[in-house]
């Protein structure tokens, strides 16, 4: 750090300044600083800065991704995170260890690198709550458990977002529809978005009268393509599709396609909580209801880091409703099965 301050015609305290953001300093001198950092390769040591009790500016975010991967409206979250993060100066590390692996989790959290973390795939009970707690460490969350607890979290509306959708297929005539969702060994470990938008369908069906039934599904084309297949041998009545699952949406178009049904002639599909990056990439692009991703990923790690920062006041918990895209995968129903 003296060659640093030595190199820029700084004191080594304003290279503190700079490196901390303790104390505000000009643009000009700033830049002198980093030039002389970059030309005598200096970083800054995160261990030594842990010992003398300041920020490592860094936040983890654990993101368990197996069992259905990272798909595209999932990256949308970790970029609107990632690239605010970086806005304000702090670094995200992405953690994509199981959410089971908490000696791991443990093992992560006691280095004593990291500031804070952001939570993803949230459980209805989830056990990195109990770890992140008992280590002390700041977290925010996208996603909620399925209980009250006394933190700052981000989640998508969906009873506003499922009801919107069923709507919009029981206002095109559509009556047998079904709700497509995750795997089920995922269902299985209480994954909350995918309970509780399960929960919302069932719900919203019964209220406007609709014939729904509800399916997990693997997230690969070929398992949505085998499904669709099978659901229309058992219904033959089946015309409106509500998926929770991005990946599988592709192939039950192709499954359809294979059968002789033209989507949205013959079958009307709508997916929730999908990018629009990835609704354009089908053909026809697909309808559907869903926030912005991105902003949710802003929002959940700039509430984190006003915690970090010391800022005050009541946690926030914040639903974002999603909007209604109509695309072309949306039709009247057919007045004539076949």
């Amino acid at each position: 750090m003296a060659d640093v301050a030595r190199r820029a015609g700084v004191s080594v305290s304003t290279v503190s300044y700079a490196l901390n953001g303790t104390r505000p300093i000009s643009a000009e001198t700033r830049a002198r600083i980093e030039a002389a950092m970059a030309e005598l390769r200096y970083t800054p040591n995160i261990h030594a800065r842990r010992l003398r009790g300041l920020q490592s500016k860094i936040i983890a975010l654990l993101y368990p991704g197996r069992g259905r991967g990272i798909d595209i409206s999932s990256l949308g979250y970790i970029l609107g995170a990632s690239d605010h993060a970086q806005s304000m100066d702090y670094h995200l590390l992405l953690w994509t260890t199981e959410a089971g692996s908490l000696a791991s989790l443990r093992t992560l959290v006691g280095q004593g690198l990291l500031d804070g973390v952001l939570l993803m795939e949230v459980k209805m009970d989830d056990p990195r709550i109990t770890v992140l707690t008992e280590a002390g460490i700041p977290f925010a969350m996208i996603g909620q458990t399925g209980r009250t607890i006394d933190v700052d979290w981000v989640d998508t509306d969906f009873d506003q977002c499922v009801h919107v959708a069923l709507e919009h297929l029981a206002t095109l005539g559509h009556r047998h529809v079904v709700f497509v969702n995750q795997a089920a060994p995922i269902l299985e470990t209480r994954l909350s978005f995918a309970i509780r938008a399960q929960q919302a369908a069932q719900t919203a069906a019964a209220r406007m009268g609709l014939d729904l039934a509800t399916v997990a599904c693997d997230s690969t084309a070929a398992a949505g393509s085998s499904l669709i297949n099978r659901l229309l041998d058992q219904d033959p009545q089946l015309t409106g599709v509500l998926t929770l699952n991005e990946q599988a949406a592709p192939g039950i178009m192709a499954g359809a396609l294979t059968r002789g049904l033209r989507v949205p002639d013959h079958l009307s599909i709508v997916a929730i909580a999908m990018s629009e990056q990835a609704a354009l990439m089908s053909a026809p692009a697909m309808t559907t209801v869903s926030p912005d991703e991105r902003e949710m990923g802003r929002l959940g790690i700039e509430l984190l880091i006003n915690r970090l920062e010391g800022k005050p006041g009541a946690h926030t918990q914040k639903l974002f409703e999603g909007t209604l895209q109509i695309r072309g995968t949306s039709g009247p129903a057919p007045t004539q099965i076949s």
